[in-house]
């Protein structure tokens, strides 16, 4: 069977698109990385794959806060290719961290199959107002996901300044749109720091679209999917198979085969 391409979407001040490729490649997948610059000369650049991703990093810099002036180009410039991408193809979308910032904010979560781009939600400065880099916990909730492996518990670091999810007059946190949701040590939802990082409403930590093939989340799979990854891999060495992250690409890149 032939395997299911991934296009990485790369802008300026992305800077996990590396890691990104290579975990989806691992997982199955074949994958090449493309730069928002080459994704404009071609429109249609995304068509031929079944996975598109937008990785972590500093989208321009971050510069009027974080991912807004590319959710803007996405809004803007790319998203009739992208509505067709998720609504006709049948396509999987992933966001990470600053590319879920950006999923957001340009309206493709948690967006409603056949809408219009529009935001519903946003990510905001975490309560402490420090940029947040630890491990933290996530329970993979009952969501449209269907293919994530659900009730599962993952160890997923973050790293970011503006993480904290914030619903919209007309988002539920408790419908099937949260995908991911940080926990404590008991596995219980986390409202406060250190176990919820940016203070995020009702614990959540990802969400996904109505079609449960647009999925975002502020951890970082990318940087969790080697077993020497995870921190205490020098007290108990870890099989890169069974990392958080590794179970997340190797879900989507199975559910793109389909």
């Amino acid at each position: 069977m032939i395997p299911p391409h991934a296009v990485v979407v790369k802008a300026p001040g992305t800077n996990c698109d590396v890691e990104t490729a290579d975990a989806l490649m691992r997982a199955g997948a074949s994958a090449s990385v493309h730069t928002t610059h080459e994704w404009l000369e071609d429109p249609e650049l995304i068509l031929g794959a079944r996975i598109v991703v937008f990785p972590g990093g500093f989208a321009h810099g971050d510069d009027v806060a974080s991912a807004r002036i590319l959710a803007s180009l996405l809004r803007a410039r790319l998203g009739p290719v992208l509505r067709r991408f998720v609504d006709q193809e049948g396509g999987h979308v992933l966001g990470i961290c600053n590319g879920f910032q950006a999923l957001v904010k340009a309206g493709l979560l948690p967006r409603e199959r056949g809408q219009d781009l529009a935001q519903r939600v946003t990510v905001v400065h975490n309560d402490s107002g420090r940029y947040a880099c630890r491990w933290v916990r996530l329970r993979v909730e009952a969501s449209r996901c269907a293919w994530l492996p659900r009730g599962e518990v993952w160890d997923m670091p973050v790293g970011h300044g503006e993480g904290k999810f914030v619903p919209g007059a007309d988002f539920d946190t408790k419908s099937e749109l949260v995908a991911f949701r940080y926990v404590d040590a008991n596995g219980d939802d986390a409202q406060t720091a250190p176990a919820n990082p940016n203070g995020s409403i009702d614990a959540v930590a990802g969400i996904c679209d109505e079609s449960g093939r647009v999925l975002g989340l502020m951890p970082h799979p990318d940087r969790s999917y080697l077993g020497y990854h995870h921190p205490l891999a020098l007290i108990a060495p870890r099989d890169d198979d069974e990392t958080s992250g590794s179970k997340l690409f190797r879900a989507l890149v199975n559910a793109a085969s389909r």
